[in-house]
């Protein structure tokens, strides 16, 4: 597989990533080891102004962290059934992540191979990994992130739960208390949601297998199984890939006049956006 030799998804050269990195970042500092920004493969390559939002972010929140020349995570090869392989670049990333004392991503399926699968499957034992929006939680606890740092939003929005984070990971609580602290934001809450919420598609390999019907499953959620009415103007969450996959659903298949004009948001997107610098 092409994957377990160019060990990242994407053919983007480094010369062109780096233009994305602020002044504020470091480039793996050797005398600076607290907490590493694990970006992933679908940010990194795909959504680049939704990963300038997360270091965006942090910097307003005077977060110091450090990000690394990543390779990709493994979760697909894992996924694909390759364990050996998977297992591979996980010992192969041990090293460099072990420099760290904890590990951020804002990638559902990175957050859940470094916190899950490493250790329990592979035999690869992480520092501390926290997703984002568990951090950004912490940061709300201590106080940093309160509603009166964020400017009001007037709009209605619905959170879509992402497979790898909710189901795989119980994450469902921490993104809507973040999305809570930004006034003026209306919720519409669809009839499937936490554990029983509808599948966007954008997992389980199948846009790469199969992007025309993965394509198909974004939009239908939207419209049948999420029902979304005409107030909502955009529906927010927490994944690179379910924001790339209804993004690309609605571009393919949305007829409704409503959905066409419907945002996906990256939730780092939108609290960035509200957000007092």
């Amino acid at each position: 597989m092409a994957l377990t030799t160019a060990r990242q998804i994407g053919t983007a050269p480094e010369r062109e990533r780096k233009r994305f990195f602020p002044r504020r970042c470091r480039m793996f500092d050797m005398t600076s080891k607290s907490l590493l920004l694990w970006r992933g493969c679908a940010y990194r390559e795909q959504l680049p102004d939704e990963e300038q939002c997360i270091r965006s972010l942090l910097t307003k929140l005077d977060v110091e962290f450090e990000i690394v020349e990543e390779a990709c995570c493994g979760l697909p090869l894992y996924a694909g059934g390759y364990r050996r392989e998977s297992k591979r670049m996980a010992e192969d990333l041990a090293p460099v992540v072990g420099e760290f004392q904890r590990i951020v991503t804002a990638c559902p399926a990175c957050f859940r191979m470094f916190k899950s699968i490493y250790p329990g499957e592979l035999g690869v034992k992480p520092p501390e990994v926290l997703h984002l929006t568990q951090f950004l939680n912490e940061k709300a606890d201590e106080g940093v992130l309160t509603a009166s740092r964020f400017r009001p939003l007037e709009m209605t929005v619905m959170y879509h739960d992402p497979c790898e984070l909710g189901r795989h990971e119980g994450i469902y609580d921490e993104p809507r208390r973040l999305l809570g602290l930004v006034p003026g934001l209306r919720f519409f809450e669809p009839r499937f949601t936490r554990e029983d919420a509808a599948c966007c598609g954008g997992g389980g390999l199948l846009p790469a297998l199969s992007p025309s019907l993965a394509s198909m499953v974004g939009a239908r959620k939207l419209a049948f199984e999420d029902r979304v009415p005409d107030e909502v103007d955009a529906v927010v969450t927490a994944c690179p890939q379910c924001t790339l996959n209804m993004r690309r659903g609605l571009e393919l298949w949305a007829e409704d006049g409503s959905l066409m004009d419907l945002r996906i948001l990256d939730l780092a997107q939108l609290l960035d956006d509200a957000i007092d610098g």
